[in-house]
């Protein structure tokens, strides 16, 4: 046993770590763990980070062993399908970048013919293991009411008010940073789940209401996040995720399904 954990302790420690993007969350993970590359359109964004400044995402593949997107949608649709053909495996936090189902599945068969990984954390919400048990026996209808400071959704009312009612693949397209999470229980519950989104001008943190309804019962989730504290815009679970992925990667007891 203690042969295994020295052997797991170097295999983390041993791993090249790649990001793309250089934002709040490549910053905090560069506090926690030695970031080998990183990339992002905007060079100076990395200047503070201690890692390998990569031109292009070639060389971020080249220099990493595990790659971890978190910059945005359009980063995962640019280059997921490169990373995984290259056998890397892959973090893909702006979940919205799998939003389309012809590419999700074309990443998903990739992933499985070259043998590599691709993980997609919960974030800023949660319930996702009952999710997936409850969809074995059937599910009937899952529901995502998220509701957010107006200013950081670019609106600007006076109280509460409903600004989006349809699905989850019309949601990510009218916010693609804002409700990432709606693509990721759609993904989980197999289905293109019901979403609306409110504008408040009187909350600070971002609020999740998830309603789970199927043949075995009914279930509700509330999350209040509060905001990460380098980025009023990104909330702290959606950062603390991949700390915890990252922590965990390697652990032989896996909790949860």
């Amino acid at each position: 046993m203690a042969t295994y954990l020295i052997e797991h302790m170097f295999k983390v420690m041993l791993m090249r770590i790649g990001v793309i993007g250089c934002g709040n969350i490549a910053h905090e993970l560069s506090k926690k763990f030695k970031i080998s590359a990183v990339y992002d359109i905007c060079p100076e964004r990395c200047n503070d980070i201690d890692a390998f400044l990569c031109e292009d995402i070639g060389s971020l593949i080249t220099h990493s062993d595990i790659i971890i997107e978190a910059a945005s949608p359009q980063a995962v649709k640019d280059y997921a399908l490169r990373i995984i053909d290259s056998g890397r495996d892959l973090v893909i936090m702006s979940i919205g970048g799998l939003v389309e189902q012809d590419f999700r599945e074309r990443l998903f068969t990739l992933a499985k013919e070259k043998g590599t990984y691709i993980y997609l954390p919960s974030g800023a919400i949660g319930g996702i293991d009952l999710i997936k048990t409850a969809k074995i026996a059937g599910l009937h209808c899952v529901t995502l009411r998220s509701t957010k400071n107006a200013k950081t959704l670019g609106y600007n009312v006076k109280e509460k008010t409903l600004i989006f009612k349809g699905k989850a693949s019309q949601a990510i397209e009218k916010f693609p940073k804002s409700v990432n999470v709606s693509v990721l229980l759609s993904i989980v519950s197999g289905m293109d789940i019901d979403v609306e989104v409110y504008a408040d001008p009187d909350i600070k943190e971002n609020m999740h209401d998830i309603v789970v309804e199927g043949e075995f019962g009914k279930a509700e989730f509330k999350i209040i996040n509060r905001a990460s504290p380098a980025n009023p815009r990104t909330s702290y679970l959606a950062v603390l995720s991949p700390l915890y992925l990252l922590e965990n990667l390697e652990d032989v007891v896996k909790i949860g399904v």
